[in-house]
C-alpha cells in the first residue's frame, strides 16, 4: 500500500491481513460500556451499523490477529505490534458498515522511533467491506511501555511520523451524509456534550466481554502487572462518549460519511472517575465543520483531545 518512494530503513513492513466481522459481544458491549450516556451510540447498535469508536480501532485489531513468534526467552509476542499503550490516533470514517459484515483490514508498519526515554511506532492500516469499499483509514500510534527507559537516544527507524501520510476528510463522501443540513447550522463557540459520566468498572469489563484483547481495561491484576494502580479505560472507550455528544446534537450517522479524527491520550481513565466530555465547534466552511474535541476528569487531568472535521457538501 506504499509507494517504493516511500521506503525507507527496511520500513514499510507489511502485515498480515485479518478479516471481521467484531464478535457480536462486542458491539453489543461497546454500547453498554456507555453507561447512563449513549443513546446514538446504542442506536447504531440496534441499527445493526458498526459505531465509530469501533471504527477508530480497526488497527488495534489488525495488530491483535497477527501471527505470533517466539521471543529468546520463549514468550510469544505479536509480529508488527505497534505497542501496546495506544497514544494517538488519526482515522478517518468513509462509509456506514453492517456491525456483522465480514470485514477486511490491510496495514503496514510504517517506523519506530524514540523520544525521551520512550519507544514508539506506527501503523497504517486501510479497511474494506465485503463488497471491497474502503469504509475507513487509520494511522495508529502505540507506545511499548508506560516506563521510560532514561538509557535509550532518541532516534528514528523508517519514515518519519512527520512524514507519513496521514488520512484526510473525505469530501466524496459527505455527499451522502444525512445530517448535513444539521451540521452546518451550528455556529464558532457552540458546545456540544458538558455531561458529566461515571466511568465504573463494569462499563469496562461489558466494553472488554468475557473475552478481552487487553484486560488491563478490566481486571485489577493485570493492570498492575502492566504497572497501573487501577484498571483504566480502553482509548477507543473513552473517544467515544466525546463522539457520543457529537452524534447526540446531529444523528447517529454524522460521522460515518467522510468524517476525520485525530486524537491523543493525556491522562489515563481509572475506574470509578467521572468525566465530562465535550466537542466545541472551531471553525465553519462552506464544506465542513471543524471541532476541538476534550474528554476531562473532572477534579483531574485532561485524559484526551482531539480535532474533529466533519465535511459536508459545499
Amino acid at each position: 500500500m506504499t509507494d517504493p518512494a516511500l521506503r525507507h530503513d527496511g520500513f514499510p513492513k507489511s502485515l498480515v491481513p485479518v478479516h471481521g466481522p467484531f464478535p457480536s459481544a462486542k458491539v453489543a458491549g461497546a454500547g453498554i460500556g456507555m453507561g447512563s450516556y449513549g443513546d446514538a451510540t446504542r442506536t447504531l447498535v440496534a441499527s445493526n451499523t458498526l459505531q465509530p469508536d469501533l471504527i477508530c480501532g480497526m488497527t488495534l485489531a489488525l495488530l491483535a490477529r497477527q501471527p505470533r513468534r517466539p521471543k529468546p526467552s520463549g514468550e510469544r509476542k505479536a509480529s508488527g505490534v505497534a505497542g501496546r499503550v495506544w497514544v494517538r490516533e488519526r482515522f478517518t470514517m468513509h462509509r456506514p458498515i453492517a456491525a456483522d459484515d465480514p470485514w477486511q483490514v490491510v496495514g503496514e508498519s510504517t517506523g519506530t522511533y524514540v523520544r525521551k526515554g520512550r519507544s514508539y511506532s506506527t501503523t497504517r492500516s486501510t479497511s474494506t467491506t465485503s463488497s471491497g469499499e474502503r469504509f475507513s483509514t487509520n494511522l495508529t500510534t502505540g507506545l511499548f511501555s508506560y516506563r521510560a527507559d532514561p538509557s535509550l537516544a532518541d532516534s528514528v527507524q523508517g519514515l518519519p511520523i512527520e512524514d507519513t501520510p496521514t488520512p484526510e476528510p473525505d469530501h466524496e463522501a459527505a455527499q451522502s451524509n444525512p445530517h448535513a443540513a444539521a451540521i452546518r447550522a451550528v455556529s464558532v463557540g457552540d458546545v456540544l456534550g458538558g455531561v458529566e459520566v461515571p466511568m465504573t468498572l463494569a462499563m469496562m469489563a461489558a466494553r472488554d466481554t468475557d473475552n478481552p484483547d487487553n484486560p488491563i481495561h478490566s481486571s485489577a491484576e493485570e493492570a498492575k502487572k502492566a504497572g497501573l494502580a487501577r484498571p483504566i479505560a480502553g482509548g477507543s472507550h473513552v473517544l467515544s462518549f466525546a463522539l457520543e455528544a457529537v452524534m447526540q446534537e446531529f444523528g447517529p450517522e454524522a460521522l460515518l460519511h467522510g468524517a476525520n479524527v485525530d486524537v491523543r491520550w493525556k491522562a489515563p481513565t481509572e475506574d470509578d472517575t467521572v468525566i465530562r466530555p465535550t466537542a466545541t465547534v472551531t471553525h465553519v466552511a462552506a464544506d465542513h465543520v471543524a471541532f476541538d474535541l476534550h474528554v476531562d476528569l473532572v477534579g483531574g487531568p485532561t485524559a484526551l483531545v482531539g480535532q474533529l472535521i466533519i465535511p459536508v457538501p459545499a
